[in-house]
Parts: structure tokens; sequence; C-alpha cells
């Protein structure tokens, strides 16, 4: 009996605002962890989240049943509201 077993792997690069240095390091830990609930609650799975000051790097496994666009919206969309309660 045959089985498929598909890997989808993503690397995605999220940047601030005209690259400016905004995330502190004293809570991009705390962001990273806020990323990694985001693309949770979309049942898909942050194997890796890090960055500098200036942007966040997102290496994802995704199902094939999820839509790439739809993923990348919401987890910008959830990372803007973060970030705009830091301010």
């Amino acid at each position: 009996m045959g089985s498929t077993n598909t890997v989808l792997l993503y690397h995605l690069v999220f940047s601030t605002k005209d690259r400016y240095a905004f995330i502190h390091e004293s809570w991009a830990e705390r962001l990273n962890k806020y990323l990694s609930g985001c693309v949770r609650d979309l049942q898909a799975v942050a194997d890796a989240i890090g960055g500098s000051s200036d942007h966040r790097h997102l290496l994802l496994s995704l199902k094939p049943i999820h839509c790439l666009s739809n993923v990348v919206r919401e987890v910008k969309r959830g990372s803007s509201a973060w970030l705009t309660m830091k301010e």
C-alpha cells in the first residue's frame, strides 16, 4: 500500500518599515514567541524564528491545505497588532 509524504518548507523574511532598527533585543524573544503562536494558530509549525533589529526570519512547515498568501497575511496582521501595542 502506497503513501504520500509532503514536506513544504518556506523561508519568510519580514522587514520593519524602511528597515528601521525597531526590534529591541529586550523584547525580541517575546516577539519570536508571539510569531510562533500566530503560526501555531494556523495549524502550521514554526521550525525556526530569528533575526536582527530590522527584520525577522521564519522557517515554516506548512501542510498542502495551507495557502501561503493567507498564512503570510495572518502572521503579518498578528505581528503588526502586537508591535502596535508595544509602542
